[in-house]
């Protein structure tokens, strides 16, 4: 008769296919499972921000174009500020406390060209931090839509 002793191979056989088809699965579950880094985690976490910021920061406070709008905000403040909203923009675990955009721009009679200044002095600094032209451009992206609440004319 065929009994499962008869074949002792072939339950090997069977035994090994079973446990090669539960380690597939597991290996594809997991990779399903997987979370891609926050681009938060993926630069650095809030030091990096707070390092952009504060390079920023020193830059945009000279510029002659635009300095002049800061000059009643302290460095400190304003860098928190910057790396809270941007940090949990990104997906870090920051909250922003600050103002919203409407009110804390509103009567500045901000120009694009005056937005964009700040924008290259941002870029700029994350360039010189070390981030690359990617994350640079996914968090330029995260910030686009302030524009609208920032630039009055």
């Amino acid at each position: 008769s065929l009994t499962p002793q008869a074949f002792p191979w072939a339950l090997q056989r069977t035994y090994n296919m079973k446990n090669s088809a539960i380690f597939i699965i597991a290996l594809l579950l997991s990779a399903c499972s997987t979370t891609q880094d926050s681009l938060y985690e993926e630069i650095g976490g809030k030091e990096t921000l707070s390092n952009v910021f504060g390079l920023a920061i020193s830059r945009i406070y000279n510029d002659p174009t635009i300095g002049h709008y800061f000059k009643d905000v302290p460095k400190r403040h304003l860098r928190m500020h910057l790396t809270n909203q941007v940090c949990e923009l990104i997906g870090g675990p920051c909250k922003y406390d600050g103002e919203k955009m409407e009110p804390s721009h509103q009567g500045h009679n901000i120009s694009d060209k005056e937005f964009f200044i700040l924008v290259e002095y941002v870029q700029g600094a994350m360039r010189d931090i070390g981030l690359t032209p990617q994350q640079e451009n996914k968090i330029i992206a995260t910030l686009a839509p302030l524009k609208s609440k920032i630039v009055y004319r």
